[in-house]
């Protein structure tokens, strides 16, 4: 695994590129941008892989980058992989935490708090989702959303027993196995 240096924000197709802050983010899942509002957007900041830090969490911009607000923070061992926001309504966003540390002998890929959360005020809020995901200690999640059915969501959800991609059709309320993988060794 390796990190960035942050945010950085081009205005001229990618021509030329100006930074923007969140620097010690180091690792950054996705950037979302609000399709009406360019200066709205949002960052999945995983964080420092090797140390505990505050740089984790959802970060939020509503002036193209000369602020950073955090709209989503659960702890400094838990970072944000994976964001999504849904294409009818740029208020609602589905985000995937990931509790992780690395260390030199050792490496704690997920945790208690690894989960879906779901804001419907533009981040100001967030639930966590529960309807028919595994509990326990979770890993990494990654998540999609349907463009032409956005109440359409697929996890893949890495579980001590339930790893599998996971299907919602009701905008995250509840969610069914499509595929558990084989977690045993034969």
């Amino acid at each position: 695994s390796s990190w960035g240096g942050g945010v950085y924000r081009s205005t001229n197709g990618g021509e030329t590129w100006t930074y923007v802050g969140l620097h010690d983010t180091r690792s950054i899942g996705r950037v979302v941008l609000d399709p009406v509002d360019p200066n709205v957007a949002y960052v999945a900041a995983v964080g420092n892989l090797w140390a505990a830090n505050d740089e984790r969490g959802v970060f939020k911009t509503t002036d193209a980058g000369k602020s950073w607000r955090k709209a989503l923070f659960i702890d400094n061992v838990t970072g944000v992989t994976d964001i999504m926001m849904d294409p009818r309504d740029a208020k609602v966003l589905y985000a995937a935490t990931y509790q992780r540390m690395r260390s030199a002998c050792c490496f704690n890929g997920g945790g208690p708090v690894s989960a879906i959360y779901k804001s419907t005020d533009a981040g100001a809020t967030w639930k966590k989702l529960e309807g028919g995901i595994p509990a326990g200690d979770k890993g990494r999640i990654g998540l999609a959303i349907s463009m032409s059915k956005p109440d359409v969501l697929v996890a893949t959800i890495e579980h001590t027993t339930a790893t599998g991609l996971y299907r919602s059709e009701d905008a995250g309320a509840t969610w069914n196995s499509v595929i558990i993988a084989n977690t045993h060794a034969a």
